[in-house]
Parts: C-alpha cells; structure tokens; sequence
C-alpha cells in the first residue's frame, strides 16, 4: 500500500503560476515512481502515455510527412530513436500504442496530420474511459468536452473553416457555431468555467488561452479531488498538475527555439522535390 501521506508531504508544491525548475519536476516525478505502488503507477501511467502518443504523432509526422523533429515531451516512456525503431521491432512501443500502430501502420502513410492526431487521440481517450480510475477518466472527459468547444468556437470564426465538421452535439456547440458566445445565466451557474474560457479565446492571445486551459483543467481536478487529501485522488490530482506545469515549462521553453524556421526550411525543401 502508498504511503500517500509520506509521498505527497514530500513533493515540492505546485502552483499554477510559479515556475518550477525542470530538475524539481523530474525528481518529483522519480520520488512517486520509487514510492508509489504498482496498481497507482499503473493509472498514473495514463498521464505519461499521453506524452509517448504526442512523442509518437510528431516522430511519426516526421517519418511519414517530412516534418522536422522536435523536443519530446517530459515525461515519457520511450525515446525518439526506439520510435524510429519500431517500423523494424513494433514490439519496442509501449502495449497501448503497439495495438494502435498494427491496426493502422498501412493506412497511416497517407494521413495527413490532422487525421493522425485525430485517429490516435479518439483512440487514446476511448481506451482511457474503459480502463482507468473514474477520477482520470472524468478529466480526460472534461478536456474533450473543453477542446471540442473551443474547436467549435474556433469554426465560428474563420469563414474558410469547414462548417460541417461538428466537434459535438449539444446546443452550447450549435450556439457557439452560431456566433453567439453569450451565455445565459444558467449556463454561467451550471459551468462556471466556461465564460473565463470564452473570453480567452475571444483575445485570440495564444498564452492567455493557454492560461485559460490549463486553469480550467487545474481547477477541474481540485473538483473531482476535493476533501482527499492523503489518499490515491490526492496522488492522482497531484500528477494531473504535474504534467500541467511540465507542459507549461515545455511550451515557454520552446518559445525560445526557431521552430518556425526549420519547419518553413523543410516545407520548402518538400516543395522543391514534388516539382
């Protein structure tokens, strides 16, 4: 059994605001996979696994589309040269995303990006719903339902967008495709998030929309966790932020890479080839 009380008393805390150094993320990464048990590390496996589907849509981006490479995101289970390896040893990727990659290697080659996140992703959630703890399950949920409406949102606001694709079928997604980011009182009551969430996307600003989410992610999971504190949902809820913060770090560390160039750099070079 955890001793949660030891493990989560021992961990630098985490707030949303404060930057932590990468080296205090990844010992506090190490410090729950030497304490905590196997059946936690097995569900908390469901937050790194995400990151090796991300690490494996960019490698596989790169092998399939030309795409350059770019850095991993931390944490993670399985290094860029065993991706690259896996088109000779599939059995190097990890079981859930092995299974995904012999259902659909022969088709993937002619994937655009959009239909390889696309595939991959609705495959990851769908497996998350069957098999993991209600609580990672409810927020993984949550973000599809908040990713979708911001999809929607986005459809609304660009007339060269596809009006036809549908990211779901509530009304708030029809009003929202509408162009009418109003929302009543009830709404405002029944899911407070969601007018903080509108008016970020309204700033077009891709950090305070960043921002925006991860704040409605970070204060989901205190939700779903609330009154646990020294158990597995306070782990758990622990982790979720975890990786917010990894990310956080990850996406300002980036900011201060040429990305841009190398990727325009190689969209020529592909342009040159096919004429």
């Amino acid at each position: 059994m955890s001793n949660y009380y030891y493990i989560l008393s021992s961990l630098p805390q985490l707030k949303l605001d404060k930057s932590l150094p990468e080296d205090d993320l990844d010992e506090a990464w190490r410090l729950i996979q030497r304490n905590a048990t196997a059946e936690d590390l097995k569900e908390i496996a469901w937050f790194w696994q995400r990151n090796d589907l991300y690490n494996l849509l960019e490698t596989w981006q790169h092998r399939f589309l030309n795409y350059p490479l770019r850095p991993l995101r931390k944490p993670y289970s399985i290094k860029t040269e065993d991706i690259l390896a896996s088109e000779k040893d599939v059995d190097i990727l990890p079981p859930l995303w092995r299974e995904f990659y012999l259902e659909h290697k022969e088709e993937m080659i002619h994937w655009t990006a959009n239909e390889m996140d696309s595939h991959a992703l609705n495959y990851y959630f769908d497996q998350l719903a069957l098999k993991a703890d209600p609580f990672i399950s409810k927020l993984f949920a949550f973000e599809r339902e908040v990713r979708s409406l911001m999809a929607t949102f986005n459809t609304s606001l660009y007339s060269f967008a596809n009006k036809e694709i549908r990211y779901g079928s509530r009304p708030l997604h029809q009003q929202l495709l509408k162009g009418k980011a109003s929302l009543s009182e009830k709404q405002k009551l029944d899911q407070p998030f969601l007018q903080p969430l509108l008016n970020a996307l309204g700033t077009k600003d891709p950090q305070a929309i960043t921002n925006a989410v991860h704040q409605v992610l970070w204060d989901k999971a205190d939700a779903l966790a609330s009154a646990h504190y020294f158990d597995r949902l306070a782990l758990l809820n622990y982790c979720s932020k975890l990786f917010l913060i990894y990310r956080r770090e990850q996406l300002s560390a980036n900011k201060q890479k040429p990305f841009l160039g190398d990727l325009l750099e190689e969209a020529l070079k592909n342009i040159n080839h096919h004429d």
